[in-house]
């Protein structure tokens, strides 16, 4: 894992630039796939940004856990016009940087640590939906089997639990 440098404040005005290119891409339906393992600290955070926002919005954010190539037909049944796939990732940015990728940027941006890749799962939603599909990558700090989540990480998830949850709502009125 790259180590953070700087402080927190030097890092705040990247997450948040980040954060905020969701509203630039968002439109129609926006539907939410959280991916994360439940049991590795930061890997932890699509899946908590997932279950957070479920309370919500039971019939557009989906829990895919480590397996989410098996929620493609929730997601398509949701009708979307845009999709986010959160997920925790090392790309060599700040812990608890946020960037977002389209799914030809994926490949570029981090190592594959799904199978299928997310790259592929992008294509097949966006094949299958017509809709725009993005990853929200989260930089972990730790991946540590057992591990607590880093502050970090636990801020961005905060910030994108209260976009992703204003988008969606954006896009059901």
């Amino acid at each position: 894992m790259t180590e953070a440098t700087g402080s927190s404040s030097d890092r705040r005005p990247v997450k948040e630039g980040r954060i905020k290119k969701l509203a630039q891409v968002a439109h129609g339906r926006v539907v939410v796939l959280g991916v994360g393992h439940a049991l590795r600290a930061d890997d932890a955070a699509g899946s908590i940004i997932a279950e957070e926002l479920r309370a919500r919005f039971p019939h557009l954010v989906f829990d895919g856990g480590q397996a989410p190539e098996n929620f493609a037909g929730p997601v398509r049944r949701a009708e979307p016009g845009t999709i986010f796939i959160v997920d925790a990732a090392d790309f060599g940015g700040e812990p608890g940087e946020v960037r977002v990728a389209r799914s030809d940027e994926v490949v570029g941006l981090m190592t594959a640590t799904h199978a299928p890749p997310l790259s592929v799962l992008m294509s097949l939603l966006s094949d299958e939906t017509g809709a725009d599909v993005y990853l929200v990558a989260v930089q972990a700090a730790t991946m540590e089997l057992g591990g607590t989540m880093s502050a970090a990480v636990r801020d961005a998830s905060a910030k994108l639990i209260e976009e992703l949850g204003r988008l969606i709502e954006q896009g059901e009125s």
